[in-house]
Formats: C-alpha cells, structure tokens, sequence
C-alpha cells in the first residue's frame, strides 16, 4: 500500500469513528 493510500485510509476511519461518535451522542442527548 501507498503512503497516500495509507494516509487516505486512517483520515477515513477517523472520520467515520468521528461521524458515529457524535450520531451516538445526539441520540443519548435526545
């Protein structure tokens, strides 16, 4: 694998852990 491909792979995880992460925390909220 790429570094960039690499790089692509980890900022994608981050996100889609960051994204339901704060899903989560809106429906605990609501």
């Amino acid at each position: 694998m790429t570094l960039v491909g690499y790089v692509g792979f980890l900022v994608v995880a981050l996100v889609t852990s960051l994204g339901l992460y704060l899903g989560l925390t809106k429906i605990k909220l609501i």
